[in-house]
């Protein structure tokens, strides 16, 4: 099954820029290598859109979605490889149905497939096939935001700005490794990272870190902040999470159970190595969300907050929280407020 709406929606978007360019280009391609005509240009039209679109519709409903779970299973270069085959069956086929289409002629569909300028045109739209199919298992590496930043070299200086991190960790999960065994434990915090896939990316989050059995999501300050939206994402991923209560206990035995510790505030980010380029975001912020988090497993809480960070919360009177103590995070000397953060109203 297709992933569901706001990731659905993002590749849309992706897909959409994708379907226009080559509605776009496709005519001033059949004009170059086919013949210069107003009728040429059409054809490079109704071309592109048909193989954009049955592009789009295989991605998303296919590779994406019915087959999903095996295409996981493959290599990054066997992905790559079969995708941009199928894709290339589906140029041919759409290019033959957009001739049947223009002429009326069933008898293009065929002949299509002997055009001259094909020898021309094939080897462009490969190289954009294997181009387009090499960004999207890049943004799957290392994420759509962060292959944007690097090419927008955005953080290619060291600058400070306002974030907000989202520390999560499986509750027990030394306990359940030890049940499950380490590849079925594995198979849960791949399944676990799935399902809070949806809920990061609709309330505008970016994936910032994965490290054993935590995850850290983070967000500019200006989005989290609002309508709650780092607030609220962690109770979105609990409802997917109960969602498929039956489907983990099946699988696993039992439903991961989870806490987060959240805070935010200035940090400074910047590009840093050489063997392997990252973007990393250094200050007492991170280190904070990580003890808040910390706090919420030692007073046994699901989610412990900041009051700094609450209090700038738009929509915060919707929070039903509690406040439990001023304390010393482990290697700081001032004293944080901290809350926990039973609900979100909707």
């Amino acid at each position: 099954m297709a992933r569901q709406t706001a990731y659905t929606r993002l590749r849309l978007r992706q897909l959409g820029l994708i379907i226009a360019f080559a509605v776009t280009f496709s005519p001033f391609l059949n004009v170059f290598t086919d013949r210069y005509s107003v009728g040429s240009a059409i054809q490079g039209m109704v071309d592109g859109f048909l193989i954009a679109s049955g592009s789009a519709a295989w991605i998303i409903f296919g590779h994406d979605g019915v087959f999903r779970g095996w295409f996981r299973r493959v290599s990054f270069l066997a992905d790559l490889v079969i995708n941009s085959v199928i894709l290339f069956a589906i140029f041919m086929v759409a290019r033959a149905a957009g001739n049947t289409l223009t002429t009326l002629d069933p008898g293009r569909f065929f002949e299509s497939f002997t055009d001259p300028h094909l020898k021309v045109a094939l080897p462009i739209f490969a190289l954009a096939v294997v181009g387009i199919q090499f960004m999207f298992q890049m943004t799957r590496l290392i994420g759509a935001n962060v292959l944007l930043y690097f090419v927008a070299g955005v953080y290619h200086r060291p600058g400070r700005e306002e974030r907000v991190f989202l520390f999560l960790d499986l509750i027990g999960s030394t306990k359940l490794a030890e049940r499950l065994g380490s590849e079925t434990y594995y198979e849960l915090l791949r399944r676990f990272v799935d399902d809070l896939t949806e809920p990061v990316v609709a309330n505008q989050g970016e994936i910032y870190q994965y490290a054993g059995d935590e995850v850290v999501i983070t967000w500019r300050m200006d989005r989290a902040v609002r309508d709650a939206q780092c607030v609220r994402c962690f109770f979105d991923i609990a409802a997917a999470i109960e969602a498929a209560r039956s489907r983990y206990e099946s699988d696993f035995g039992e439903m991961p159970r989870f806490r987060g510790g959240l805070h935010g505030g200035a940090v400074v980010a910047g590009e840093i190595g050489e063997l392997k380029k990252s973007i990393v975001f250094v200050g007492d912020i991170l280190n904070t969300a990580a003890r808040l988090e910390e706090y919420a497993k030692t007073s046994g809480e699901s989610l412990v907050a900041s009051g700094a960070l609450l209090d700038r919360l738009e929509s915060a009177s919707s929070l039903r929280k509690r406040f439990l103590e001023e304390f010393v995070p482990r290697g700081k000397q001032e004293p944080i407020a901290a809350f926990a953060v039973d609900a979100l109203s909707t």
